[in-house]
């Protein structure tokens, strides 16, 4: 049976969970992100008999095409959702009744889900790609990570996940890196023996530096949180330095995607008020946008214009 992975193509969590279905599968795969995510599964093969898709949420406002997507599919083949991003229980229900295979569990991160699922076909070696995403993910405390830590060396695991992390933020851009990525990592190749990961993760480094200084003058506080308007590929990035910088629960990376639109990330604290993903969800969608996410990070796209809304709506609630 051919197996077919569609997987979020912006983070460690997203490829190391589609590196992990193409180890236990073999599976051919594509990578994603939230707004081509539909044309994605429109172009999965005819003669897929599997379809798994990691690390994408789906509660958002093109929720109705992604189910009718999924209602299309499962009409001729499995269909698994690997995923931990906040998911209504109506739209699971719904899921659940057209036949799709929900590995579902905001507590855990995609990587460590997957890892989970297909544990009996993996190789030795998997669960550090599982701790890569786990900690690239700020979930290494999570229930099923943290035991999988407690077995290796975590300084090890530290370094090989930020390597690939500041590796992927430096090379961005760079077309079939990251689906480079997934092939090493399914051969259960360690980040720094993958070409171009260690010298670019230095060259991110140093440009996290001098980033630091541009959020320290450029980013702006309102209330309980701080935001930024960037052109950083990696906002999550920039989000978590607002928080320091600042020294706010909440931080807010704007960045104008595509023409009209900002695509937006939020990273918190504990100390902050809410569930980001939760709350993105419902915002998102009033401005007529879409976002999603988990507790602590979480993001979104709304049209330009929108922002000051946005920004003004999560100053109260943060």
């Amino acid at each position: 049976m051919k197996t077919f992975c569609i997987s979020h193509r912006k983070d460690v969590d997203g490829l190391g969970a589609a590196a992990l279905v193409v180890a236990a599968t073999g599976a051919s795969f594509v990578l994603s992100d939230y707004d081509d995510l539909v044309a994605n599964l429109k172009a999965v093969p005819a003669d897929a008999g599997q379809v798994v898709l990691c690390d994408l949420g789906t509660d958002n406002a093109d929720v109705e095409d992604f189910v009718a997507e999924v209602k299309r599919i499962s009409a001729r083949a499995s269909f698994t959702y690997v995923d931990h991003h906040a998911l209504s229980e109506r739209t699971a229900k719904r899921l659940k009744r057209l036949g799709m295979r929900l590995v579902h569990d905001e507590k855990e991160c995609a990587s460590v889900l997957a890892y989970k699922t297909f544990k009996d076909a993996l190789p030795p070696g998997a669960e550090m790609i599982a701790l890569y995403g786990a900690v690239t993910d700020y979930m290494d405390g999570s229930p099923t990570a943290r035991r999988m830590m407690e077995q290796a060396d975590r300084q090890f695991v530290l370094l090989e996940a930020t390597m690939l992390s500041y590796a992927l933020g430096r090379k961005a851009n760079v077309e079939g890196f990251a689906e480079r990525v997934v092939d090493e990592l399914s051969k259960m190749r360690e980040p720094h023996e993958i070409e171009g990961v260690p010298a670019a993760s230095v060259e991110q480094l140093a440009e996290m530096t001098a980033l630091a200084d541009r959020v320290r003058e450029n980013g702006k506080k309102v209330g309980r949180l701080a935001y930024m308007v960037t052109t950083q590929y990696s906002t999550g990035n920039v989000a978590k330095l607002l928080i320091g910088a600042f020294g706010v629960p909440l931080g807010v990376a704007l960045k104008e995607k595509n023409p009209g639109w900002y695509e937006v990330s939020l990273r918190s604290t504990s100390d902050c008020r809410i569930n980001l993903g939760r709350t993105l969800s419902v915002l998102a969608s009033r401005l007529g946008g879409s976002g999603g996410g988990h507790a602590k990070a979480a993001g979104c796209r709304v049209p330009v214009g929108a922002e000051d809304r946005l920004i003004e709506a999560l100053a109260k609630r943060a």
